[in-house]
């Protein structure tokens, strides 16, 4: 059975991305990180991986992988395409 829990990664790639390359990750939030580009986004493992995929496919060098919220939770009655994620509290799987 897939894993479908939704969590927030960063993404860092080597050096800046260009126009083209930041149209591929619609879904990300695109920042400079010191000389490299993060990426981050919420996303399931299905996602994670089209991500790695894009990433390879476009030729891209990869920094590295952080999980920011191992655990995101869907917030009950939250409206958008998306819905609404915010961290579990304590003590809360």
């Amino acid at each position: 059975m897939e894993d479908m829990r939704t969590r927030r990664y960063q993404i860092i790639i080597s050096g800046r991305l260009g126009a083209v390359c930041c149209e591929a990750f619609p879904d990300f939030h695109i920042a400079p990180h010191g000389t490299d580009t993060a990426l981050t986004g919420d996303l399931t493992r299905s996602g994670l991986h089209d991500a790695l995929t894009r990433i390879r496919d476009l030729a891209l060098d990869l920094v590295g992988i952080t999980c920011l919220a191992p655990e995101l939770a869907r917030v009950p009655g939250a409206s958008g395409p998306r819905g609404a994620f915010t961290e579990p509290g304590p003590g809360k799987p």
